[in-house]
C-alpha cells in the first residue's frame, strides 16, 4: 500500500492503516488493476498468461472465473530467484526451530538449499506417480513436511494434508476419499524429548499407472 496506494488513491491516500477501508473497495471496483500488482509483487510467473484477471460473462458462475486459461505452477514460483521483490539463492527462506528445544539456536535454510531438497522430492515423485496424481502428507508441521509438500506440487500433483493427530481409521477414509496413490508420513511424533524421525514414503502400486505407458 505504501508503493501503490498515492497511485490508485491519489490524493485520498494518507497511509495504510487509515486507507486500508478505501484500497479494499478499489480492489472489488478494479480487479483487473489489482491483482496485476498482486501477481507481480509475489513473482508470480505463468507457463500460459490468463486470458484476463476476472471473467464475469458467464450466469453460471456468479464469482466469476479468476485468471481463465492461466497454466502456472506455485512451488516453482516460490522456489525460484527474482529481482521483484528481491529473492536470490542466498535469501533466507525457512526459519525454525526444533519442537521442543527452545535451548537449540534457530535454524534457517535458504533459497537455494530449499530448492535443492525440494528438487528431490519432485524427481522422486515424478519418476513414480502421474501428473494429478493425489499424494498425501500426514505429518507434523515441521521442515521435512514443507519440503514434501512444495515437492508434490512441483512435481504437478495435488497434495493431501492429512493432521498428524487423526487416528488410523480417519487417516484411512481421507486416503480413499482423495483416492491417493501414496502418502508421506512418519513413524514417530516429537514432543517433549528428542526422537529419532524416520521419514517413510508408502505407496500402492496396484493404484500407480505405468510411466512405461
Amino acid at each position: 500500500m505504501e508503493i501503490h496506494g498515492p497511485k490508485l488513491l491519489g490524493t485520498s491516500y494518507k497511509d495504510p492503516i487509515e486507507s486500508f477501508s478505501l484500497f479494499q473497495k478499489f480492489s472489488v471496483q478494479h480487479p483487473e488493476t489489482y491483482w496485476s500488482i498482486v501477481l507481480e509483487e509475489l513473482s508470480v510467473v505463468f507457463h500460459r498468461s490468463p486470458s484476463c484477471i476476472l471473467d464475469n460473462s458467464k450466469k453460471l458462475e456468479p464469482s466469476g472465473a479468476w485468471l481463465p486459461g492461466a497454466v502456472l505452477n506455485i512451488a516453482e514460483c516460490c522456489l525460484l530467484p527474482s529481482t521483484h521483490p528481491t529473492k536470490e539463492d542466498n535469501s533466507c527462506a525457512l526459519v525454525w526451530r526444533e519442537e521442543g528445544r527452545d535451548d537449540l539456536d534457530v535454524n534457517r535454510m535458504t533459497l537455494k538449499e530449499l530448492r535443492e531438497q525440494v528438487m528431490v522430492v519432485a524427481n522422486a515423485v515424478d519418476a513414480t506417480f502421474s501428473k494429478g496424481d493425489a499424494i498425501a502428507i500426514d505429518m507434523p508441521m515441521t521442515v521435512s513436511a514443507v519440503v514434501i509438500y512444495l515437492g508434490i506440487i512441483l512435481a504437478g500433483c495435488v497434495a493431501v494434508s492429512i493432521a498428524d493427530s487423526f487416528a488410523a481409521k480417519e487417516i484411512a477414509t481421507r486416503l480413499r476419499v482423495s483416492n491417493a496413490k501414496a502418502i508421506f508420513t512418519q513413524d514417530k511424533n516429537v514432543h517433549e524429548e528428542a526422537i529419532i524421525v524416520v521419514l517413510l514414503f508408502i505407496w500402492n502400486p496396484r493404484l500407480v499407472k505405468d510411466k512405461g505407458n
